[in-house]
């Protein structure tokens, strides 16, 4: 059981900017108020793989409107500027590095910001930047004497779900207030170039539906929903 009123400092590791909204950002809502510290760390743009439709200029120019995006987006989630972390891998093809290399790369957050609670990809997203973060997770969350992290994956409307015969099969459910969907709606329509009108999954609308059938499935009137990598008792 994860008590989140008592989870203090969490690392939310999530490919590309607005994934970190789709996947929790009700959740992430819920324990900022909470009084948590969050830090949010996204190794790729999500930009770039538009390469054949954007110039070199351009693709920079969209690359800037998407940090401030992405800056103004978690402020509707309580996050602090000087805890969102963005780097450039290279977007649609972080297969194309070794794993060691994204491992690395994300190695000093845990050292340094020593997360009680981690938030990441579902392993059987569509998307292969989700599926290589959840990989990086996996090894630099494993137990050891003196550190045992409990990791949630969540699912992103747009890709979590496609791939068969792998499904997104819940068994945590985080119990959200009317507020924390209402901060993940504004925070998804905060980015610009991501979110999209009804009925597409990054949708306010379809948004709001889903935290409502989380909530049918849990007993509760909204919620996100995760399926449990590691936890601890």
């Amino acid at each position: 059981m994860i008590d989140l009123s008592q989870t203090k400092r969490v690392l939310a590791i999530f490919a590309h900017p607005d994934d970190e909204t789709l996947a929790a950002g009700g959740t992430l809502s819920k324990l900022s108020r909470l009084g948590a510290e969050i830090r949010v760390v996204i190794p790729a743009t999500g930009i770039h793989a538009r390469k054949n439709k954007k110039t070199q200029a351009e693709q920079s120019a969209a690359s800037g409107v998407l940090s401030q995006d992405c800056q103004k987006a978690l402020g509707h989630l309580g996050i602090d500027v000087d805890n969102i972390v963005l780097g450039d891998f290279p977007d649609n093809e972080m297969d194309s590095v070794s794993l060691l290399s994204v491992i690395h790369w994300l190695e000093p957050h845990f050292e340094s910001f020593n997360p009680d609670l981690v938030l990441t990809h579902y392993r059987g997203c569509t998307n292969v930047d989700h599926r290589v973060c959840h990989e990086a997770v996996t090894v630099l969350a494993r137990p050891n004497v003196g550190c045992q992290i409990p990791v949630l994956t969540g699912e992103v409307p747009s890709s979590t779900g496609y791939r068969r015969p792998a499904v997104f099969e819940p068994n945590v459910y985080v119990e959200l207030s009317e507020e924390d969907v209402s901060n993940k709606i504004n925070s998804m329509e905060s980015y610009t170039g991501e979110a999209r009108p009804d009925p597409h999954p990054r949708s306010a609308e379809v948004l709001r539906a889903l935290a409502k059938v989380r909530g049918s499935e849990s007993g509760y009137m909204w919620a996100e929903a995760f399926m449990l990598l590691r936890g601890f008792a």
